[in-house]
């Protein structure tokens, strides 16, 4: 993997976070989210790395690793606002985009695909995020370690119908397995 672009990973957060500054629940998570499913699909359909942004397993999903200090730079240069704010019964950490983003970070396709991402997790409730965020190549990896971005493409195999299951058995015993 590539290594990661400090700018260009700022560059995302900021625009998410002005993209997102009007949206009514759109917390770091959710923006944590956002990145996480627009670099993985830009790595999965293009084999590009965009920003070299890495994600590790966390409690409520994907969570950028090694940046978090980035929100802290971002506010300091008055591109973002970070603050607490309630959502229904809990506080979540809110990002504003306070400033207009860079031009030029995404072309035209990154920038469809982008404002997919933010619109369909922005309108997604906690428990519909985290179904599709918690997948089989979330599951697969430890709690705070690295998830690599091509583990979207990991799927679970459906269950055996009766049918698979009785020629599995045959075909067992007549190996001398059963």
């Amino acid at each position: 993997m590539s290594n990661p672009s400090r700018e260009k990973i700022k560059d995302l957060i900021h625009h998410i976070a002005y993209a997102t500054r009007d949206m009514n629940g759109f917390g770091r998570t959710k923006l944590y989210k956002v990145m996480w499913f627009f670099e993985a699909r830009q790595y999965t359909m293009t084999r590009d790395i965009f920003s070299g942004a890495r994600f590790i397993r966390d409690t409520f999903g994907p969570r950028l690793k090694g940046f978090d200090n980035l929100f802290q730079e971002l506010e300091a240069e008055g591109r973002i606002h970070c603050f607490d704010d309630r959502y229904y019964n809990r506080t979540i950490k809110r990002v504003s985009g306070v400033t207009t983003p860079p031009a030029g970070l995404l072309n035209q396709e990154q920038a469809r695909d982008l404002g997919y991402w933010i619109k369909t997790i922005g309108e997604m409730t906690a428990d519909e995020i985290s179904e599709e965020s918690h997948d089989y190549g979330w599951e697969i990896v430890t709690q705070g370690d690295e998830i690599p971005l091509s583990s979207v493409l990991a799927k679970r195999v459906r269950e055996p119908n009766s049918d698979e299951v009785e020629w599995a058995k045959a075909r067992a015993k007549e190996l001398g397995r059963l």
